[in-house]
């Protein structure tokens, strides 16, 4: 009996022991498999729109493609790229260089944007006021928190081909402006709705970059979402622009592909 006991109890002790070791091992083997955000400082973003507006503007009426590749720090505040789209119909083209700051709710961007659809023997490096495809946009801004969820932006162009004839015949920059407010009216998980309104001016003149006088150029609603496809996370945004000043509207979906 002696003996029997003494076996038995062997082999429970070297049971729990075994339960005991694999225990370990499936603890192990989850803490290391816990995935971790790497810090990638170079990245490039895919989007797909049904259309292309920007600041009141039907930009594209043809679906089109666009690219960001870009330099993020690792906190995320500097970022500086190349951003380029194309027209399904191969008729819009758009090559852009940026730079932009984003802290404590503060954001500060200057794009130099090159949209040479129009310009068919555009110059990459023509600069020119009056042969230019380029213009030069400086942006400032602010959002403010969740508790008052509101943004404001003021862009600049300070360069480029937003240009008037001054009496002498000779060329001067317009300086036009675009203002724009954002205010989120809902928001639900990862699903939110925001209204906006941009104004396009310039100090000093009725004619500016935006239309032919002072005037609310851009306004409209948005929604955004994001859409999970088998397991896959694709950030959606749907925008219905109306502009007083162009007397148009369009509806814009945006797919970030990745």
């Amino acid at each position: 009996m002696k003996t029997i006991y003494r076996g038995s109890l062997a082999a429970i002790l070297g049971l729990c022991l075994c339960f005991f070791a694999k225990a370990q091992d499936v603890k192990t083997v989850k803490t290391d498999t816990v995935a971790v955000k790497k810090y990638t400082p170079f990245n490039v973003n895919l989007q797909l729109r049904n259309l292309y507006i920007w600041r009141g503007f039907k930009v594209s009426n043809s679906p089109i493609t666009d690219v960001d590749m870009h330099y993020t720090t690792k906190d995320g505040s500097f970022a500086a790229g190349i951003w380029g789209g194309a027209g399904l119909n191969g008729q819009y083209k758009e090559f852009d260089y940026y730079v932009s700051y984003a802290k404590h709710g503060f954001n500060f961007s200057v794009w130099d944007i090159n949209n040479f659809t129009d310009f068919p023997n555009a110059n990459l490096f023509d600069y020119k006021r009056a042969t230019t495809s380029h213009f030069i946009d400086v942006t400032a801004g602010y959002q403010f928190g969740d508790a008052f969820p509101i943004s404001i932006n003021w862009s600049t162009i300070v360069q480029g081909r937003d240009t008037h004839l001054n009496s002498d015949g000779s060329l001067a920059n317009n300086y036009s402006n675009y203002v724009v407010l954002d205010y989120r009216i809902w928001k639900e998980g990862t699903a939110n709705l925001h209204l906006f309104a941009g104004g396009g001016f310039a100090f000093g003149r009725q004619q500016n970059f935006y239309g032919s006088k002072p005037n609310i150029v851009n306004s409209g609603i948005t929604f955004n979402k994001d859409l999970v496809v088998f397991n896959y996370h694709m950030p959606i945004a749907a925008t219905a622009m109306f502009s007083p000043e162009h007397r148009q509207g369009a509806l814009q979906l945006i797919i970030n592909a990745f």
